[in-house]
């Protein structure tokens, strides 16, 4: 799949994920099954976007936080954005923040590495472990907020 179609679909997915964790989180929504399957659609796409080869050549590492500037807060939002569906759904999931950031991290880190050690012309970036580990529990904070509002009894 080229890169013209594959960023709109991955985006795409994304949303739709986004939109049914918040969905998920105001009805407090009882089903499982579903909710697990999208986050496995969720961690599918988000390897398939990660873990293909990339434009540069070589192993390529960034172990300093907020280099240059040049395309981080771009990357950092990019990167934050990818890993909000997660949280939302782990939150739906009765998952505690602490274990979401960890799943995160985890999954952050698996990729990272993944790409460190293939040669697939990507950059391994702990800016990226910080900015999806940000959107995990962004995702798992948002959730929390519509389900606590929805909790609330309604005072006349």
């Amino acid at each position: 799949m080229t890169d013209r179609f594959a960023y709109p679909l991955f985006a795409a997915v994304l949303v739709a994920l986004a939109v049914y964790g918040v969905v998920r989180a105001i009805t407090h929504a009882r089903g499982r099954r579903l909710a697990w399957a999208a986050v496995v659609v969720w961690m599918l796409a988000t390897v398939f976007m990660t873990v293909r080869p990339g434009t540069g050549r070589g192993v390529r590492l960034n172990l300093v936080p907020w280099p240059d500037g040049r395309g981080s807060a771009f990357d950092a939002i990019l990167n934050t954005g990818v890993f909000v569906p997660l949280g939302l759904l782990l939150a739906t999931l009765g998952w505690r923040l602490v274990l979401a950031l960890a799943a995160g991290l985890a999954v952050s880190l698996t990729i990272e590495v993944v790409q460190y050690v293939s040669d697939l012309g990507r950059t391994a970036d702990v800016n990226d472990l910080i900015t999806n580990t940000l959107g995990a529990g962004i995702g798992w904070g948002a959730a929390w907020l519509l389900m606590s509002l929805r909790s609330r009894p309604r005072g006349g």
